[in-house]
């Protein structure tokens, strides 16, 4: 029987932040919702409100101030739009551009609510309707400027009326931000904001990605660029969170029980998150998103599943769970995430070699763990992780040898830990020694909160 070669056990240690409690994916939702808008956005009591303005150009222009500025139009102002108007040189939609679009309406920062009634009163003279509301609001929601909502309303027979009643033309607005041009790509967008980060995306944000697909980047390509970030990535979901995520995103829907646990299934014991992603972006359901978007679906994420390296972490943890549930223990989950931070630490810097075995240096070994884990967040302070064990390749060569290692009073106990372990796989790619190349570590972290 081969010595078992038990590298290392490290005592327990308080380290920085509580990733896995960082995000719940399953609490946010996939569709946009008119936060702060009100079934039927109502005009209010202004100061204008009740103003009777001459059915002429100047007429126009002077409601215009009233209306989205807020104030009587100076002399300049009034005259230089009003002369543009008369001359045919200026339509109602420059007016309409140009008054939202200026740097006073800006300024007074207005909510989505009082944007959409100034909307509707300065191009309607009405306060916005229910259906109005939820179509308009919808889109000021996801991420697109008021341009949309205004290049939107000027089409309508209303608009059209309204502008005949002055006598002057309705003109047309060309939008100037790609997030305006197209509803289901913005959305498309917009859910993986919501759903895959969390939060409302920022104007700059979704205009550069809305660009990118308008210049032919994928459907697999933008996902691809959401949920491998490394802003994904630092909230640590668990797996079950992060397909939840993966249908409202991808999907646009929420998950079904069966999926949800079929796919959550294939992450805890035998494939990566790229694998599992790829399933959802070449599903019919996701060529449909799609198509409704103008997006091309693009090609496969690169995946480590056919990888000797994920070969032998499905391995291992089929070994461990095979044991733990001879003796009526519950089935412990392999973690990419840590997998992840261990395999991006050079062995060289954990281990340290002598003749022909490996043995670690407890000095790195704990450096290693504090650079993944301390210098992160606060939230890691509450978690304590205990022990770590290190075990190389070889030493699974036999079942004797893993029932040698079961038996470890050090290794052991991680392996039959009643706590749930996180499980990964490190490979060794910096030893010197003969043979020592192209070894594997299996990593047992027991964690407790």
């Amino acid at each position: 029987m081969k010595k078992a070669r038990v590298l290392s056990i490290l005592s327990s240690a308080v380290i920085a932040a509580g990733w896995l409690s960082a995000f719940n994916c399953t609490a946010a939702s996939y569709e946009p919702a008119v936060s702060g808008i009100s079934s039927a956005v109502n005009v209010g009591a202004g100061k204008y409100d009740n103003v009777k303005y001459p059915k002429n150009t100047k007429g126009f222009v002077t409601r215009m101030y009233n209306i989205v500025l807020d104030r009587d139009p100076d002399e300049k102002g009034l005259k230089t739009w009003t002369t543009r108007l008369n001359n045919k040189t200026a339509s109602a939609s420059d007016i309409i551009t140009g008054f939202f679009f200026s740097d006073e309406y800006k300024g007074k920062k207005k909510s989505n609510s009082d944007m959409l009634r100034d909307c509707y009163k300065a191009m309607l003279d009405r306060a916005p309707d229910a259906a109005g509301t939820k179509l308009w609001g919808n889109r000021f929601e996801i991420g697109m400027s008021i341009q949309a909502v205004c290049k939107g309303i000027l089409g309508s027979n209303e608009f059209k009326s309204l502008c005949a009643a002055y006598g002057i033309k309705p003109g047309n607005i060309n939008l100037m931000y790609a997030r305006d041009e197209n509803y289901e790509r913005t959305y498309f967008v917009y859910r993986l904001y919501k759903n895959c980060l969390g939060r409302t995306p920022d104007a700059t944000g979704i205009e550069n990605w809305c660009k990118s697909i308008k210049g032919g980047k994928t459907g697999s390509g933008i996902v691809q660029g959401f949920i491998f970030s490394k802003e994904y990535k630092g909230k640590h979901v668990s797996n079950a969170e992060f397909v939840d995520m993966l249908y409202r995103t991808i999907l646009g829907r929420g998950p079904d029980k069966t999926g949800l646990n079929t796919w959550t299934s294939k992450l805890n014991y035998t494939n990566t998150r790229e694998f599992v992603t790829n399933g959802f972006l070449f599903s019919a359901e996701f060529k449909g998103q799609c198509a409704k978007a103008g997006i091309k679906v693009g090609n496969k994420l690169g995946t480590k599943d056919n990888t000797e390296e994920w070969k032998f972490n499905i391995a291992v943890l089929k070994a461990i769970n095979d044991k733990r549930t001879s003796v009526h223990l519950s089935k412990i989950a392999t973690s990419q995430d840590v997998l992840e931070n261990v395999t991006n630490i050079r062995a060289k810097d954990m281990l340290q070699l002598w003749s022909d075995e490996l043995r670690p240096n407890e000095t790195t070994v704990k450096s290693f763990l504090d650079g993944i884990f301390l210098n992160k967040s606060a939230k890691y302070k509450s978690w304590t992780y205990s022990p770590l064990a290190l075990m190389s390749k070889f030493e699974l060569d036999t079942s004797e040898t893993f029932s040698s290692l079961w038996a470890a009073p050090e290794f052991g106990s991680a392996l039959r830990s009643n706590t749930y372990p996180v499980f990964a796989i490190s490979k060794a790619t910096n030893g010197t020694g003969p043979g020592h190349s192209n070894y594997y570590y299996a990593v047992i972290i027991d964690i407790k909160k």
